[in-house]
């Protein structure tokens, strides 16, 4: 059977980090033998509680310590294929087997949109995954190497991510969220309170009457958590924003809310609205990136237009004054990710990738 190592920077939360974790499992569940390699983090810990090996790799730190560790793994392991998350993980694996002549494939998934700055270098690798059509086209733009690029569309666990895993009743007790209050839900790491929307949303709820009455929480950490501590502070509105903190399994936690809201600056795919889209969550998000190949507007959630309030507003407060077109939206989402994002698809045009290459390099 043949032995995956999977590279990415870090292992805590987040989207690459998320995709990584499922890709691990996946293969795992399916007889390969698979590997991560990276600075560690929780999900690290988690996968190896579940037996999937990792090995400590700093590859932001050091490239030249990382590239040392990484052909001791290759070589111990007998390591098949590597496949690279994000651009150092791609540099790291690129510049290691060109240094020491391993003969390997690499395939590198690109879960940002990849800077002309890099091209020479993952030009070299064996297949760059694009996570929707959005990053391809960016990426030929970019001068990457058309032929190469292959759009495979980031995969939801649907067992995992399904609708009414917990007590909605039970857990809005919990946090102290009414039980008819309407409740959103964003999902992402706090790099600072525009980069994901965190800021629209606090303005959503302080500067419109239609809002007084919902709720949002808010699952994630980062550089920005002290902030929006500040900010809800200084909006007053402790009793309406619940900060749940960092939580990797935030499947337990999305029941709580009535619609999953991201108004990101940008985004390649958004794993997150998918993931509650699956839950039966109807998503809305500003209209930029690939959000658009994720939420089909007025069917499974809303698109926005950029940075505009007024409009982010308006498309939820249609969804909070109409609880039956929520929920029909909701059985919508979970109908598209089934068709289109579901973890089994993903998986086999991977493992197809995997196995053209491998095939390639033995013939």
């Amino acid at each position: 059977m043949k032995n995956i190592l999977l590279l990415v920077p870090r292992m805590n939360i987040g989207g690459a980090e998320s995709y990584v974790a499922l890709v691990a499992r996946s293969l795992k569940s399916l007889g390969y033998n698979v590997f991560i390699a990276s600075a560690g983090g929780a999900l690290a810990v988690e996968l190896q509680k579940e037996g999937i090996k990792h090995f400590f790799l700093p590859i932001r730190l050091s490239k030249f310590i990382s590239g040392l560790l990484l052909k001791r793994i290759v070589e111990k392991y007998n390591i098949d294929l590597i496949h690279a998350n994000s651009e150092a993980a791609g540099i790291v694996a690129v510049k290691t087997r060109n240094k020491y002549k391993l003969d390997i494939p690499i395939v590198y998934t690109a879960h940002g949109v990849l800077p002309a700055k890099v091209k020479d270098i993952i030009n070299q690798v064996d297949k760059i995954i694009a996570v929707s059509e959005f990053s391809r086209k960016s990426a030929i733009k970019e001068g990457f190497l058309a032929e190469k690029i292959q759009v495979v569309y980031n995969g939801v666990d649907i067992e995992k991510f399904k609708p009414n895993r917990q007590n909605k009743n039970l857990l809005r007790k919990k946090y102290n969220i009414p039980q008819e209050a309407f409740t959103m839900i964003i999902v992402s790491r706090i790099k600072n309170l525009r980069n994901k929307g965190h800021q629209h949303l606090l303005d959503v709820l302080k500067n419109y009457e239609v809002s007084k009455k919902w709720h949002l929480v808010v699952i994630g950490k980062g550089k920005g958590f002290s902030d929006l501590k500040k900010k809800i502070k200084e909006y007053h509105l402790q009793d309406r924003v619940h900060l749940l903190g960092h939580k990797t399994d935030v499947e337990n936690y999305i029941d709580i809310a009535d619609v999953m809201v991201l108004p990101s600056y940008f985004e390649t795919f958004g794993l997150v609205l998918a993931e509650g889209m699956a839950m039966q969550k109807p998503a809305i998000a500003f209209n930029v990136g690939g959000i658009s190949e994720v939420i089909s507007d007025k069917e499974t959630g809303f698109l926005v237009k950029y940075n505009d309030d007024d409009d982010l507003v308006n498309k939820i407060n249609i969804l909070a004054q109409d609880k039956d077109l929520c929920s029909k939206m909701g059985i919508n989402a979970r109908k598209k990710v089934e068709k289109d994002f579901a973890n089994q698809i993903m998986i086999k045009k991977i493992i197809e990738i995997y196995n053209e290459i491998i095939d390639n390099k033995t013939n």
